[in-house]
């Protein structure tokens, strides 16, 4: 989604998108790479497997750190209020996931790569058309889908663990190919459309996601390209976005935009990774590996479905200033 203010100079937010798209390639390039010459997928240690996967889940957390002083700011409401509202949100999403069964876990899913493509969409716009628009947001989002169609062991016993039988839909072989081909129809489609409207950059990164999800552990690639490619991408856009740290954008004090935007995000980051290690702590064992993943991941679900919302305004706002 787009956080466009309405007097800011397009020139700072050309700047800073260009540079969290440069360092997320990066990113994806090297861990690729080390997918490539190193280990092939099938044979990482699933302890190796399961710490890199906390660790991108949880590099993802502070992109969405902001959303209440945001909300807050634009609305004019206090932030007392506004904070209780976007935890009471999450709170009610987590408890529909922990003990509402498949339903809402189907229905957030769905609404995150929804939220995943648009974001994708905005952070590389150019595509010309509704087919095009839809197929580059699908294709964006293969660190996810192509994860899905592998459907590794860990990915099985997340899945499984999130609710009981999504392991074995995960794993079945009409799942498995309906993704697949979902994906590899959508690349193509983006990709003629992105070569046409003359923006081989868009090419590079549906090519780098797709390179991602298909090498690397079908859970690394996902928890990576969250919190190194989507976090990183949209914690640019913030920067533009939140009136202060767009002044020093835009006077060219990117470092000092940045550390700003780091000191809002740490305390409602840390608070809510002290919220995961209680739930943690509570409901899994500490030898339940991928219990801990996906409990993670429910926590990050459950905070995803205030901050999709928030976004969402957000660009309806801007769109219609």
């Amino acid at each position: 989604m787009t956080f466009s203010a309405p007097v800011r100079p397009p020139a700072g937010r050309a700047r800073i998108a260009r540079a969290t798209a440069r360092w997320s390639r990066r990113l994806v390039v090297g861990l690729v790479a080390v997918g490539v010459l190193g280990p092939a997928g099938a044979s990482w240690p699933s302890s190796v497997v399961l710490a890199v996967a906390a660790t991108g889940f949880l590099a993802g957390i502070p992109h969405g750190a902001v959303d209440h002083v945001l909300l807050s700011r634009l609305t004019g409401r206090g932030l007392g209020g506004v904070t209780a509202v976007y935890a009471a949100c999450a709170v009610a999403t987590w408890a529909l996931l922990r003990w509402g069964g498949p339903v809402p876990l189907v229905a957030v899913v769905l609404l995150s790569v929804v939220h995943f493509g648009l974001g994708e969409l905005e952070a590389q716009p150019g595509a010309r058309g509704p087919v095009a628009a839809v197929a580059t947001a699908v294709a964006a989002t293969g660190a996810l889908l192509l994860p899905l169609a592998r459907s590794g062991a860990e990915i099985r016993a997340v899945a499984a663990a999130l609710s009981p039988g999504l392991g074995a839909v995960v794993g079945s072989d009409g799942f498995r190919l309906a993704t697949t081909v979902t994906w590899l129809v959508a690349a193509g489609v983006a990709g003629v459309a992105a070569v046409r409207a003359g923006r081989p950059v868009v090419l590079l990164d549906l090519v780098l996601v797709g390179a991602l999800g298909a090498l690397l552990p079908p859970l690394v690639a996902f928890a990576v390209w969250f919190g190194g490619w989507h976090a990183l991408r949209h914690a640019g856009r913030l920067l533009v976005a939140e009136p202060g740290c767009a002044t020093l954008v835009d006077a060219g004090r990117t470092r000092d935009a940045v550390l700003r935007l780091a000191r809002m995000a740490a305390l409602p980051t840390v608070a809510a990774l002290a919220t995961l290690v209680v739930i943690a702590t509570l409901t899994v064992t500490a030898t339940d590996g991928a219990g801990s993943v996906a409990e993670a991941l429910r926590v990050l679900l459950a905070l995803t479905v205030p901050h999709m919302l928030v976004v969402l305004w957000i660009d309806v706002r801007s769109h219609g200033a």
